[in-house]
């Protein structure tokens, strides 16, 4: 995917800057949420000296902030969500971050759209790490996917409670036949930061997978988020 440029200190700064596959491997692997380290502060501070801090009051606000919210995706998504301390930021201050969120999200989404969603695991983590992974309750989202396996759509297919989001497996089926998908892949997250799918996820990976064969359409993956990792049902053998 070709990318915009990204000034120094900010190529690091967690799962939203999307990056070629050589470089993957030359920085922390976008599994989910990195560790606490000062790339997330770096980030941060130059996202708040961009909207009008001093240096010394965005490094400050910047360290606070990573410690109120451990990463710069939670942080992104506590401007989006208004959520916590960032909600007493100055109003120029959350749009950018929010800017930023939405556009990093974009990029990702235009990558999977031109290329394999299944081939390309560390794009996918990111992008969904960064839509799921600090989300208080569970929602259920469906990767619809093409032929030759690019995005078609994403869409929120259920929300729910700390535990649980209603699924209805028909009204899955229904909108890939829609969609005109070929196949596509479950993922829903757990609040709970444990990606270790239960008795229920099982159940209903079993009737989503079993309504889809009716109408000759399969399931890929099923994607359990978590806020430090991204399981995958099938690579696990559990699909």
């Amino acid at each position: 995917m070709s990318r915009p440029y990204t000034p120094p200190g900010m190529a690091d700064g967690g799962a939203f800057f999307a990056r070629p596959q050589e470089e993957l491997a030359q920085v922390q692997p976008l599994a989910g949420a990195l560790p606490v380290g000062p790339d997330h502060r770096q980030c941060l501070a130059a996202l708040l000296g961009a909207a009008g801090m001093v240096p010394v009051q965005a490094h400050e606000k910047a360290e606070a902030l990573v410690g109120e919210y451990a990463t710069l995706s939670a942080v992104l998504l506590a401007a989006a969500q208004q959520e916590g301390s960032v909600r007493l930021l100055p109003e120029a201050v959350r749009v950018l971050l929010i800017l930023v969120r939405e556009s990093a999200l974009r990029l990702h989404r235009a990558r999977l759209q031109r290329e394999s969603v299944l081939c390309e695991r560390p794009a996918l983590n990111a992008y969904l790490s960064a839509l799921m992974a600090h989300e208080k309750t569970e929602q259920m989202r469906v990767l619809f996917l093409d032929a030759a396996n690019r995005l078609v759509a994403d869409e929120v297919m259920g929300r729910g409670t700390v535990d649980h989001a209603p699924v209805y497996p028909r009204e899955i089926v229904r909108r890939a036949l829609v969609l005109q998908a070929s196949s596509f892949v479950l993922v829903h997250n757990h609040p709970s930061g444990d990606v270790q799918p239960s008795a229920e996820d099982m159940r209903m990976t079993g009737q989503i997978i079993a309504a889809a064969r009716v109408v000759g359409l399969s399931v890929a993956d099923h994607l359990i988020v978590g806020r430090e990792q991204v399981l995958s049902m099938k690579e696990a053998g559990l699909l």
